[in-house]
């Protein structure tokens, strides 16, 4: 059984306002950036730019299941199956316009960083010969993966080109930079990236309060509205809920026969029939790495085009993409949220941080002695996975578990 959190009934309203503010921004004197993950969101609402995600909107179409004439027209266009879906939905629907949300509004400038993935430059590239306006690469030097921010010139060269941006946004939109009013977005960002790890850390309660198919629908105003009262004003009414609940005892999934950790991006067209499937036996996602990259990307206002330039640099958010790191930090994880095993999504679509599936799954079962699943499958294309194949091997999973218990139980 499945236990609703009722605070993310808000969110149709949220992520509805969002997107009529997105496409009113031209009349209502804002500005539009097309943006990444890894970027200073921050800088672009303090200078009147409104941020929107490529990704997020192929998230969309992809969790509607309404994706298959953008990826077909991205087919036509030339797009090889193989790219990143998210590409393939994104780049498609500026053709196929399918989009429930009204399509992607008419970019004034693109910023991408590469510490997140060369996918993203190439497609963003794409996305500014299309409409003919400016993008800027924010291009970062990792220095070697060290988790202190990286050597003095490569911090100094992201800075720069920091620091250019902002002198190009003053010229898009005539308005001088404000280093007052970035303060109070970051401090706003500062706040939800607190409120959002408490979200993620109420997972280790048990019974959990809530499971990571929740944290996957709960984490919209954490990446799209960063930096503004909307996301602060959700967390607090979301953790206040979350807090009620496990002192309550209230778990999300009950029974809660066993906790596992989902490994990779979520597969987005099917968030509902999993979250049923391991409902039905038991079985919480209590954590997942994915979410939690989101608990860190907020800076100090004291300094923090410093900060911006060295966690980029330091390639502080690539834990992912770092094998040892990665062990370390699962293992951490396992422990403090008493996980009985791992959900590893191998994902055709992010081949990067699938790479080292294979290696992670047996070295955190030597250090952790816990068993782990490998899923083959996507993010945001069925046609590269059967779901009927991944239910038998998932029941199966979940049936070898049974003999150990749940160790929260023990």
């Amino acid at each position: 059984m499945i236990n609703p959190l009722q605070t993310l009934g808000k969110l149709k309203t949220i992520n509805a306002d969002y997107w009529q503010k997105v496409h009113s921004a031209k009349k209502d004197g804002k500005f539009i950036a097309y943006t990444n993950a890894f970027s200073p969101v921050e800088l672009l609402y303090s200078m009147d730019f409104l941020p929107v995600y490529p990704e997020n909107h192929a998230v969309i179409l992809g969790a509607k299941r309404q994706n298959d004439k953008a990826m077909k027209a991205a087919s036509e266009m030339g797009y090889s199956p193989n790219l990143c879906s998210y590409a393939r939905t994104d780049l498609g629907d500026m053709h196929a316009k399918t989009s429930p949300v009204g399509g992607m509004p008419r970019p004034d400038l693109l910023v991408v960083s590469n510490c997140q993935c060369g996918t993203l430059h190439k497609w963003f590239e794409a996305i500014a010969r299309a409409y003919g306006v400016p993008m800027v690469l924010l291009d970062v030097p990792h220095a070697g993966n060290s988790a202190d921010g990286g050597d003095e010139e490569a911090k100094a060269y992201v800075r720069a080109q920091l620091e250019q941006l902002v002198a190009l946004m003053e010229g898009i939109s005539g308005r001088p930079f404000n280093m007052g009013r970035l303060g109070e977005v970051l401090r706003e960002s500062q706040t939800a990236s607190r409120l959002w790890e408490e979200v993620l850390g109420l997972g280790a309660r048990v019974p959990a309060p809530l499971t990571v198919f929740d944290q996957f629908i709960a984490m919209a105003p954490i990446v799209a509205q960063r930096g503004t009262r909307i996301a602060t004003d959700f967390y607090r009414e979301l953790v206040s809920e979350l807090r009620e609940r496990a002192a309550a005892g209230v778990g999300s999934v009950e029974p809660e026969r066993f906790r596992l950790f989902w490994d990779n991006l979520p597969m987005w067209p099917e968030l509902r029939p999993l979250s049923d499937l391991l409902a039905r036996k038991g079985v919480a996602l209590v954590s997942s790495f994915y979410t939690h990259c989101w608990t860190n990307l907020a800076v100090d206002p004291a300094d923090p085009f410093d900060q911006w330039a060295g966690d980029w640099a330091g390639f502080r958010y690539a834990t992912h993409i770092n094998l040892e790191r990665r062990i370390a930090a699962y293992a951490d994880l396992a422990e403090r949220f008493k996980l009985d095993g791992f959900l590893f999504h191998s994902n055709l679509s992010c081949k990067m941080i699938s790479q080292f599936i294979p290696d992670l799954k047996q070295a955190l079962h030597e250090k952790t002695g816990l068993p782990g699943l490998v899923i083959d499958a996507d993010h945001n294309d069925p046609q590269h996975y059967s779901m009927s194949s991944l239910v038998l091997r998932i029941e199966a999973f979940i049936e070898m578990l049974g003999p150990t218990r749940c160790r929260a139980a023990s």
